[in-house]
């Protein structure tokens, strides 16, 4: 919930620094498990429409809990999914990979991405659960509610693009504030390095 203590450049601050925590979990995971470190980030949210159908598919998960609910979503075509995930299924081809493979894949990034979010909300004193992910047609993006709010909830939206040579994956994420006096400390978080050796994909 809103508190009136705060004011518009500190209610500012902390939603940018999830913004920054969602990119930050999304990057390092594309780049960790794709073993690819060519992966950059580019922020679409002045350029594509909240609730613009973003690809052919989508998968989501659903990172919540007292304080914080994520709506965390990666865009993708077959396509693009096959070049950057072929080699780690040991195919000799991006033809070769099945299109169980591809929802595999992307689904097991988004789990990545909010159990790496989940650790650092965790190391804050937040407690966070996170919701199996799923895989649907990207269509179903017109369903979802985008709309703003400042009070009681916070909620807002954000959407980027993480891109490697002729390669773009888009996400998006809605995001509801419940109670930003718990927040506060995220502000002092500071991003580390990702470690290759710290989880190999599954």
């Amino acid at each position: 919930m809103l508190d009136k203590q705060y004011s518009t450049e500190q209610l500012e601050l902390i939603k940018n620094k999830i913004i920054d925590l969602i990119q930050h979990a999304a990057l390092e995971r594309i780049r960790l498990h794709s073993r690819i470190d060519d992966f950059e980030l580019a922020d679409q949210r002045t350029i594509i429409p909240p609730g613009t159908i973003l690809g052919n598919w989508m998968a989501l998960i659903l990172v919540s809990g007292d304080a914080l609910r994520i709506t965390f979503k990666l865009h993708f075509s077959h396509a693009a999914i096959r070049k950057i995930a072929y080699p780690i299924y040991g195919k000799s081809s991006a033809e070769e990979l099945s299109k169980q493979q591809i929802f595999d894949f992307v689904k097991e990034l988004c789990n990545l991405s909010a159990g790496y979010l989940v650790q650092i909300f965790e190391d804050n004193h937040l407690h966070i659960g996170i919701s199996l992910p799923l895989c649907t047609r990207g269509f179903y993006e017109l369903y979802a509610d985008y709309s703003p709010s400042s009070y009681p909830i916070i909620k807002y939206s954000h959407i980027w693009s993480m891109d490697y040579d002729a390669i773009q994956i888009l996400g998006s994420a809605i995001i509801e504030i419940l109670d930003i006096s718990a927040l506060e400390h995220i502000l002092e978080y500071e991003f580390l390095e990702a470690d290759d050796d710290e989880m190999d994909f599954l």
